[in-house]
């Protein structure tokens, strides 16, 4: 029997709502955001204007330029890329419907029918990351980054890539009461945007952390929810170690707290920095490696559905030297 590789973390970005990079600059979100202007970010980062890219286009490029910067070395043209976002490009596309209902289908532009198909991002990812090989878009609401982290780290254990790149980008939209027709959010919920890349890779040489692995499992009713998830998720926390939990948006206080105590877990909320979108789990999962730690430490992402499912992912970070 072939034994699977481990799947290291070589690098990783996170971008909020603000347009934060970095712990230093990252803010407790108030109120809903307004959409951060990151042109001058992704000039930084590509060295071309993407005047013909929309905002959700610039996050993802952005995000994912970051994680290979950080890594150091190069990006191996071959690495296969996987991309989750639950909405894809909301504002291109409900201005091509004005368009279209407004002025018929001959009045509207090349370029927003383009941005408007869910794969353009993509491509323009793998265009700037200079990359040759197969990539992939996945959409599965709630769980649309778990399910690409699943496939990548899949890659690497099998021995397919020595690495790939998987990160999860989505964007808010204004008014508040047409963005939750697409995404219903509880009064007092921010609505956020944001995005999460972790460049993975076969070589621990340099790595900062690892992925431990990606748990779906269905809650039936009358089932104890902490127990039926610790019982999947428990063997990556070592004993020793520091762990925290990450409650994905749709978890509320109490399972939060039954979960965390039977873990023996910390709480990290994220989404107070991020705000609630599909792919936030893209965000906090790469946010872990926003600063330097003395230790290692185990973080496990848990989020459900309105369908009775949950979904689990857990990472491992690793010490970083102090500055």
């Amino acid at each position: 029997m072939t034994m699977k590789r481990r799947t290291y973390i070589l690098g990783a970005a996170a971008i909020g709502p603000l347009g934060d990079t970095t712990e230093a600059s990252r803010r407790t979100l108030k109120a809903d955001p307004a959409t951060a202007d990151l042109s001058n970010l992704v000039l930084e980062l590509t060295g071309q204007e993407m005047r013909r890219a929309g905002h959700f286009t610039e996050l993802a490029i952005a995000g994912a330029g970051l994680a290979v910067r950080r890594a150091g070395a190069r990006l191996d043209p071959l690495s296969p890329l996987f991309f989750a976002t639950g909405l894809g490009e909301v504002h291109n596309t409900v201005a091509l419907f004005k368009q279209v209902m407004e002025g018929g289908a001959g009045s509207t532009s090349p370029y927003a029918f383009v941005n408007s198909v869910s794969n353009t991002a993509a491509f323009q990812v793998a265009k700037s990351a200079g990359l040759v090989s197969p990539n992939l878009t996945f959409s599965q609401e709630e769980f649309s980054f778990e399910c690409a982290l699943r496939f990548a780290a899949a890659e690497i254990e099998d021995g397919l890539a020595a690495g790939a790149l998987v990160g999860g980008t989505d964007e808010l939209s204004h008014p508040r009461h047409e963005h939750i027709k697409r995404l219903p959010l509880k009064e007092g919920e921010i609505m956020g945007e944001g995005c999460g890349w972790l460049r993975l890779g076969s070589d621990g040489a340099g790595a900062i952390g690892e992925a431990l692995g990606v748990v779906e499992l269905q809650i039936d009713a009358g089932e104890e929810w902490a127990a039926a998830l610790c019982g999947a998720i428990g063997p990556w926390i070592e004993e020793g170690v520091d762990a925290f939990l990450m409650p994905g948006f749709r978890m509320d206080g109490a399972e939060t707290a039954a979960l965390a105590g039977r873990l023996d877990a910390g709480v990290k909320d994220y989404l107070k920095y991020c705000g609630c979108f599909h792919t936030a789990s893209a965000f906090g999962l790469a946010s872990v490696f926003d600063g330097p730690r003395k230790t290692e430490a185990v973080y496990v992402h848990v989020n459900r559905n309105a369908e009775g499912r949950a979904i689990c992912a857990g990472i491992k970070a690793y010490p970083t030297p102090l500055p």
